[in-house]
C-alpha cells in the first residue's frame, strides 16, 4: 500500500514537478560556444509575448479608433519603442541564419563540402513534429479552414497565398524559404575567396529590393502609420512589406554575414581602447533605439506634424536593417575585442539557456495564453463590456502568458520537439554516418 500511495502522490504532483526537472536538466546542458545566442533568442521571445500582450489591445478596440488612441495617448513617449518590439523576428531571422550557416561552413571545413540531402533531413525533424502539433491544434478552431487551406500551410507557402492558420506561421514560412537557398549559397561562398565582399553585395541587393516593393506602392508610404492601422492600406502595407520573404530577408542575410565572418576570421583581435569601444556600444544602442521608435504610432508626435513623404519611405526601407546591423555589430565587436569579458554575467545566465531552448513552442503558442491572460485580468470575456485598458494590466497579463506559454513549452520540448530531434539524429547517423556540424539549431 505505500508503494501505491506513493505511485499516486507522485502521479498528482507531476503536472508541477515534470517540468521543474525538464528546465532543470535544460539549464545544466553543456555550455554553448555562443551564450549570446542563448541571451538574443530568449530576450526575442519575452519581446515577441510582449509586443502581442499589446497587439490584443490592438486587436480588441481594431472597430473602435477612439478607444484605440487612448489606450495609445496612454503608453508614455519614451516607452513606445515597446509597440516595435516584432522587431524581435528580425532577431530571430538574424540567429536562425547565423547558427545554421555556421555549422554548415564547419561541415565545410572538414569535409571540403556539404550533404544538402542531410540538411534538410535535418530540417524537417527540427521544424515539422511541433509544427503539426500547433497546426492541428490551431486547426481545430476552423476545421473547414484547415481543410481548405491546410496545404498552404504544410508547404510553407501560407504567407504568400493565406492568412494562415497559425497565427505566426509566416515567419516560419519566411525562414523555410530561406532554407530552400541556403546550403547553396554557403557552398558559393565557401568556395569564393571574397565571401564577405558577396554577402556586403548581397546585402545592399535586398535593401534597394525593399526600397523598390515600397516605392512601387505610394499609398505604404504616402499614408500615416498611426492612420493605416485596420485600414486597407494597413493591409497593403502588412501584405507587402511585413509577411514575404522578398522585404524580410536582410536579416537572414545579415546572419550569414555573421556566420561567414567567424568562420573565415576565427582568431581575429580588435585592440579597441576603451573610449572607442564604448562610444560604438552607445552609437549601435541608440540606433537600435530610434530604429523601434519606427512606426510611430502617436498622432501629435514631430513626425507626423512635419511629414515628410521621402523621409518616411527611407524610414520604411532602412529601419529593419539598421536595427539588425547595430545588433550585429555589437556581436562582432565585443566578440573580437581583446579586453572584453568572457564571462559576461548577462548573457550567461542560465534562464536565456532556459528560454532559448523552448523558443520555438514559446513562439508558437503564447497566443491563446496571451487571450486567457487578458480574460484573467479584466474578469469577462464579453468584449463589449470593455471600454478602456488601463497600461498598469499589461505587466500581470505579460506575466500570466509567460508562465503559461512557458509550462506548457516545456511539456511540448519534453514530449515533442526534443524526442524528435534525437529521432532525426539517429536517422541521420543511419543514412549518412557520423556527426554533422550543421546540426547547432
Amino acid at each position: 500500500m505505500p508503494a501505491f500511495f506513493s505511485f499516486v502522490k507522485t502521479l498528482m504532483l507531476s503536472p508541477v514537478t515534470k517540468p521543474i526537472h525538464i528546465a532543470k536538466d535544460i539549464i545544466n546542458q553543456p555550455d554553448k560556444a555562443f551564450p549570446v545566442v542563448d541571451f538574443l533568442k530568449g530576450l526575442s521571445v519575452l519581446m515577441v509575448i510582449l509586443f502581442h500582450v499589446f497587439f490584443a489591445v490592438f486587436f480588441l478596440f481594431k472597430k473602435d479608433m477612439d478607444k484605440l488612441n487612448q489606450f495609445v495617448d496612454s503608453i508614455p513617449t519614451g516607452l513606445s519603442f515597446i509597440l516595435a518590439f516584432d522587431k524581435a523576428v528580425d532577431i530571430f531571422f538574424l540567429l536562425s541564419s547565423f547558427l545554421l550557416s555556421y555549422g554548415l561552413l564547419k561541415v565545410y571545413s572538414k569535409q571540403n563540402g556539404i550533404s544538402i540531402k542531410r540538411f534538410y533531413l535535418h530540417r524537417f525533424f527540427r521544424i515539422y513534429p511541433l509544427f503539426l502539433v500547433a497546426l492541428l491544434l490551431y486547426g481545430l478552431g476552423d476545421i473547414n479552414k484547415l481543410i481548405a487551406e491546410g496545404w498552404y500551410s504544410l508547404l510553407f507557402i501560407e504567407n504568400i497565398f493565406s492568412k494562415g492558420i497559425i497565427p505566426v506561421q509566416w515567419s516560419l514560412s519566411i525562414e523555410v524559404q530561406f532554407y530552400l537557398i541556403l546550403p547553396f549559397l554557403i557552398l558559393f561562398l565557401a568556395k569564393s575567396k571574397h565571401p564577405v565582399k558577396w554577402l556586403l553585395l548581397l546585402t545592399g541587393v535586398t535593401v534597394l529590393m525593399r526600397f523598390w516593393f515600397a516605392y512601387q506602392t505610394p499609398e505604404i508610404y504616402q499614408t500615416l502609420w498611426h492612420a493605416s492601422v485596420n485600414t486597407p492600406e494597413g493591409k497593403v502595407y502588412m501584405d507587402t512589406m511585413y509577411y514575404v520573404i522578398e522585404t524580410r530577408i536582410t536579416p537572414l542575410i545579415l546572419g550569414v554575414l555573421w556566420a561567414v565572418i567567424l568562420w573565415q576570421y576565427p582568431n581575429y583581435k580588435l585592440a579597441l581602447n576603451k573610449r572607442t569601444f564604448i562610444a560604438i556600444w552607445l552609437f549601435s544602442l541608440m540606433a537600435i533605439y530610434w530604429t523601434m521608435r519606427f512606426p510611430v504610432y502617436h498622432s501629435d508626435v514631430v513626425f507626423y506634424t512635419q511629414f515628410n513623404e521621402l523621409f518616411n519611405l527611407a524610414s520604411i526601407t532602412l529601419h529593419r536593417t539598421l536595427f539588425s546591423g547595430a545588433i550585429l555589430l555589437l556581436v562582432l565587436v565585443t566578440h573580437y575585442q581583446i579586453t572584453h569579458r568572457t564571462h559576461n554575467p548577462l548573457t550567461q545566465w542560465k534562464g536565456w539557456r532556459l528560454l532559448s531552448e523552448v523558443a520555438y513552442p514559446m513562439y508558437f503558442f503564447h497566443f491563446p495564453f496571451i487571450v486567457l491572460a487578458w480574460v484573467i485580468v479584466l474578469g469577462t470575456i464579453d468584449a463589449k463590456t470593455i471600454t478602456e485598458i488601463a497600461l498598469y494590466k499589461i505587466p500581470l497579463v505579460y506575466a500570466l502568458a509567460v508562465f503559461f506559454t512557458l509550462y506548457l513549452s516545456l511539456w511540448l520540448n519534453f514530449l515533442v520537439e526534443a524526442r524528435f530531434i534525437r529521432i532525426g539524429k539517429q536517422i541521420e547517423t543511419k543514412w549518412f554516418g557520423g556527426h554533422n556540424g550543421a546540426q547547432n539549431k
